[in-house]
Formats: structure tokens, sequence, C-alpha cells
């Protein structure tokens, strides 16, 4: 396997981990923000207790996160920020599984395959960008899709590598 494919395996987890770090401050700038509101005390109710507990580390996390900031959306920028999360794991989690393990598969390695890694990566946060705006469709959509269409392409180029060796999981080959 080439090194430009591990250097841009390497790249695009560590963008991966970055976008995601992003999603869980914005959930949590959301919390902080959504305290001072009252349609947010029904969150409040159902988290945890310790979780809003006034300590010398609240104060700092809540102006580290920006939860003064404005504007602030309610529950709407909550459900918002916490779909982006569930929408990265039903993902983004089939994508580096595939990319970590396609090198240690015996098949012809695609001369496309590190920029597939970066394509998949790049389109990702451009999902990430749109949700993160309300009613941008359909080019949120149109950002998954082609996302998708990466993924699948490289999951079926395993495939039909495989199948041209002559197994289909087997562990024969």
């Amino acid at each position: 396997m080439s090194d430009a494919y591990y250097a841009a395996l390497g790249w695009c987890t560590a963008a991966l981990c970055i976008k995601n770090m992003l999603n869980h401050l914005l959930v949590v700038r959301c919390r902080f923000a959504g305290e001072l509101t009252p349609e947010f005390s029904d969150h409040k109710k159902e988290s945890l207790p310790e979780n809003w507990q006034v300590k010398i580390l609240y104060p700092v996390l809540y102006y580290a996160v920006g939860g003064f900031a404005g504007p602030f959306r309610g529950k709407e920028d909550m459900e918002r920020f916490q779909a982006m999360e569930r929408n990265a794991v039903e993902n983004e989690t089939f994508f580096l599984i595939l990319a970590a393990i396609w090198p240690s598969i015996p098949v012809d390695m695609p001369d496309w395959a590190p920029t597939a890694l970066l394509v998949f990566v790049y389109l990702r946060f451009v999902h990430f960008a749109l949700y993160c705006f309300v009613k941008i469709q359909p080019w949120r959509a149109i950002s998954w899709t082609l996302s998708t269409v990466v993924l699948n392409a490289m999951a079926i180029n395993i495939i039909i590598s495989l199948s041209k060796k002559g197994t289909s999981g087997s562990g024969e080959l």
C-alpha cells in the first residue's frame, strides 16, 4: 500500500475527529445557551442532575463554548445538532472501518483510493456545514448522497476484487 493512502487515511481520521468534536461543542453550547430559555427546561429535567450542578468549571465552560452567544433557537437547535451526531455515527463509522481494513485485504488497491478518502471527508464537511443551517435542501441531501456513493464505491471495489480472487468472505484465497 502506498504512503499516499496512509497519509490520506491519517488526515481523514483526524479531520473527522475534529468535525465530530465541533459537533459535540455545538450540542454543549445549546445546553448552556438553552439553560437561559424556558423551553429548554424539559431537556434539563431529562438530563443527569450532576450535569447541572454549579461548580467552579461551569462558568468557564459556559463562556468557552459560547453559551452566552446568540442566536439560539432552543429545542430546534438541540435536536438539529443531535441529529448531526447520529448522522455522523451512521455514516462515518462504516467509512473509517472500511478505510482502515482496505489495505489489509488482499485486493488490488485502485489508484483512486486516496482520493476517495479525501472526497468522502470533504463531502462530510460540506454536509456538516449545511446541516448547521436550517432548510438548506436539496444541497444537504446531495452532499450526503455523494458521500454515500464514494463509500459504496470503496465497498464494491473490495467485493469485486475479492470475487475475482475466488473468495467471498470464506477466508481462503
